[in-house]
């Protein structure tokens, strides 16, 4: 560690003491020692440099074991003193209308880092764990520090293990046993911020085999797929990039002049090469709607040269572009509706199709 400068050392009665506690007129009625080493220590008031202790005499001490048993003895200290020694899990949490919801998404319906609080003293005014101590055997491990409750000692313990140059080994961390690893501590801040925010998963500790209660979440900021039918044979794809129709407006129709509202799930196979669009008129057809849309007749068809799909008869027609109004389809003497688009049965339609069944609009 180099020229560490200690802010910690032990006094003569083995209490952890802080630089900041001694002052000129006191550092001379204790007596200090090194955690590592058990050297003697001495006090640095100085006015130009922090404030440290410093071994009274040369040593061989460098401080490499130092943070490690500092960090040891804080946490443990902090957990013996303090009212609550909190956690903070960072968890998947799924909507909670996950089992009941028929366009449950497991990317979007998910809120991916939410902060779920735990107190490992008390719980709902409760005492979980009230005793905390160093390298205490527990079946063939010792971890650095041993949660456990002195009332009931048949509770599963927890391990609290400093990283300071090694990490747990995989054996420990496969086991049974609810594990806190430290991320790295490299300075007293690293512990500083354990004591001040308790642990944080992910930010300043790794947690093994916790399964916390997840807190039930409303997910309502999903965007929807929307496939909006009018009376004229005319249809349009609100698509979920465009976040307009959100989960909580699922059966809330987006046009007041629609005859049929569909949402529609994300890229299923069952739409195969007709897309979400073209599905959604096979499906309006399958209905009982009676229309005719230019979509559907067995004259559009795929053209690499524009990259999308255009009329092949458009120039027989005199029709000014190869992608006319969907409704042309009315009046065109050689519309001929495509029949291999209706191969798809209604029952695998309905599998990732939900109609819009509220009359109510914003638009």
């Amino acid at each position: 560690m180099g020229k560490i400068k200690y802010s910690y050392c032990l006094n003569e009665n083995n209490e952890l003491v802080h630089i900041s506690s001694v002052s000129a007129e006191s550092r001379h009625s204790h007596t200090y020692c090194c955690l590592e080493c058990s050297q003697p220590m001495v006090p640095r008031l100085g006015e130009d440099r922090k404030w440290h202790f410093a071994h009274k005499a040369d040593t061989a001490c460098d401080g490499e074991s130092y943070l490690h048993k500092l960090a040891k003895r804080r946490i443990r200290d902090h957990f013996m003193s303090a009212d609550s020694f909190p956690i903070t899990f960072i968890r998947e949490v799924p909507c909670q209308d996950k089992e009941r919801c028929f366009f449950f998404d497991d990317h979007y319906c998910v809120e991916w880092r939410k902060e779920i609080p735990f107190d490992l003293k008390r719980y709902k005014g409760k005492e979980i764990y009230d005793d905390c101590q160093e390298e205490v055997p527990v079946g063939d491990f010792r971890p650095d520090l041993l949660l456990t409750n002195k009332k009931k000692p048949e509770w599963a313990p927890v391990f609290i293990e400093v990283y300071k140059t090694h990490k747990s080994e995989e054996t420990k961390l496969n086991s049974e046993y609810k594990i806190i690893e430290t991320m790295k501590i490299k300075s007293e801040a690293d512990i500083d911020d354990i004591i001040n925010r308790g642990f944080v998963e992910e930010d300043n500790c790794k947690t093994h085999n916790f399964k916390p209660i997840l807190p039930p979440i409303e997910k309502k900021d999903v965007p929807l797929d929307r496939f909006i039918f009018f009376k004229s044979g005319a249809a349009k794809m609100v698509f979920a990039t465009e976040y307009e129709v959100m989960c909580d407006k699922l059966n809330v129709k987006y046009k007041r002049d629609s005859v049929l509202e569909l949402n529609m799930k994300r890229d299923p196979d069952v739409y195969g090469d007709l897309g979400l669009f073209r599905t959604g008129l096979v499906y309006a057809m399958k209905k009982g709607f009676d229309f005719k849309n230019c979509i559907m007749c067995i004259n559009n068809k795929y053209n690499s040269y524009y990259s999308c799909y255009i009329c092949t008869q458009y120039k027989a027609l005199g029709a000014d572009s190869p992608r006319p109004k969907q409704s042309v389809a009315n009046k065109c003497p050689r519309y001929v509706l495509n029949q291999a688009l209706l191969d798809i049965p209604l029952t695998e339609l309905e599998k990732v199709i939900s109609e819009v069944t509220d009359e109510h609009s914003n638009h």
